[in-house]
């Protein structure tokens, strides 16, 4: 029988954790999946806590967020923010959505945001 092992580098490993501001009262965790595959690294998960009170109330706004405030480096592809062209598509918690029409509270609150979008420079 043939064995087969997966490359080297392709497991994950645990990315950075950017916790929410001391004094937050209402916050949630994003997840997201990251990986370069020029670098030869391993992809990684990456843990970012937002202030939902200042943030929108879409999955597309809290990424907006994320890069704006908190992590200038991740890359993601956006356009009309209405729906309409498709480019934001990404998996949020296992199932393909537009993250510009996808809201947040329609996530249970008990359960943080797994975002997984294979695109990064």
């Amino acid at each position: 029988m043939a064995e087969f092992t997966l490359p080297k580098n392709s497991k994950l490993i645990a990315g950075k954790t950017y916790k929410a501001p001391a004094g937050t009262l209402n916050t949630r965790r994003f997840v997201v999946y990251r990986w370069n595959p020029d670098s030869g690294e391993n992809p990684r998960i990456d843990s970012y806590e937002l202030d939902m009170d200042s943030c929108g109330p879409m999955v597309l706004d809290a990424i907006l967020k994320i890069k704006n405030d908190i992590d200038s480096t991740l890359t993601f592809r956006r356009s009309c923010r209405e729906g309409v062209c498709g480019s934001c598509a990404m998996m949020v918690n296992g199932k393909n959505t537009l993250a510009c029409t996808k809201a947040i509270d329609s996530y249970p609150d008990t359960q943080l945001l797994q975002i997984f979008y294979n695109y990064q420079v």
